[in-house]
């Protein structure tokens, strides 16, 4: 059975306060009375979230959190008190950032980004917003051209700040989005680029135009860069296109095939030009 998790349970006994659900090892917690499904089943599973309630004690919820433990979230900001801010995360119980895990105060009705934990010492659920501790500070294994889910935590001058795949930093900016984003939206993307100091830029799939992969992409940067035109085509040797655009002669046909369909550039025996 985990704390702060989804467990799958069986129903093994009643009792005046609830049901007693047990796991594969025998462990036992409770489902009070007040949230007991209706025509519920002695040896019926159950899908439960196990937490703790206001008195510390284990108990299961069939009403289940935004987030679980090692999840990072954007929550919402209900009551600032002497010890910490709670956050709504869709429990009748909200979850606290202590004050030593917040960076600057958070704001009642402000949304934040955060990573559910278990506090070591208290064993209470708790949320920080101190991500940098729990994000993956050398993400391997990252390719260019990937996609990856991102969740947005904070919009910036630049654009906004997300967690990708639950796992690392990343950004996108403002004159690559061509769509509507605001704090808490999950959107998918590709990566662009892994910088020195393990952040990752990301290149967000839009409607139309932009609606390309990132290698085609890639090439109309290239394109707009040089005034329109540039010296490569199917004909160039492999050494030449990665040279000038760090890819292969196999993705870069592919991605100039995407643009070529999508008229929005023109291709000749001098090379590439875009499509005025």
């Amino acid at each position: 059975m985990e704390l702060g998790k989804r467990n799958k349970l069986i129903a093994k006994r009643y009792a005046p306060q609830g049901m007693y659900l047990e796991d594969a090892k025998g462990n036992e917690v409770l489902l009070p009375n007040s949230r007991l499904p209706k025509g519920h089943k002695i040896d019926e599973e159950m899908e439960v979230f196990v937490y703790r309630d206001s008195e510390e004690r284990l108990i299961a919820s069939l009403q289940l959190p935004f987030a679980e433990v090692g999840d990072f979230a954007v929550l919402e900001a209900k009551q600032n008190t002497s010890f910490g801010t709670f956050m709504d995360w869709g429990l009748d119980k909200q979850i606290l950032v202590p004050f030593k895990e917040q960076h600057n105060p958070i704001l009642e009705g402000s949304l934040c980004g955060v990573y559910i934990y278990i506090d070591e010492l208290s064993e209470r659920l708790v949320a920080s917003a101190r991500l940098e501790r729990f994000v993956e500070k050398e993400p391997k294994d990252l390719e260019i051209g990937a996609e990856a889910n991102l969740l947005l935590i904070e919009k910036t001058e630049l654009g906004f700040l997300a967690i990708a795949d639950n796992r690392y930093r990343g950004q996108i900016y403002h004159n690559e989005i061509f769509e509507p984003l605001k704090v808490g939206d999950k959107v998918k993307a590709h990566i662009r680029k892994v910088r020195e100091d393990g952040k990752v830029d990301f290149l967000v799939q839009a409607m139309g135009v932009q609606n390309i992969e990132v290698n085609a992409q890639r090439i109309l940067s290239r394109l707009e860069k040089d005034g329109g035109f540039l010296a490569l085509n199917d004909k160039s040797s492999p050494e030449e296109i990665k040279d000038k655009l760090s890819m292969s002669k196999k993705t870069f046909k592919k991605a100039v095939g995407t643009l070529y369909k999508q008229r929005l550039i023109n291709i000749d025996d001098k090379g590439l030009s875009l499509n005025k």
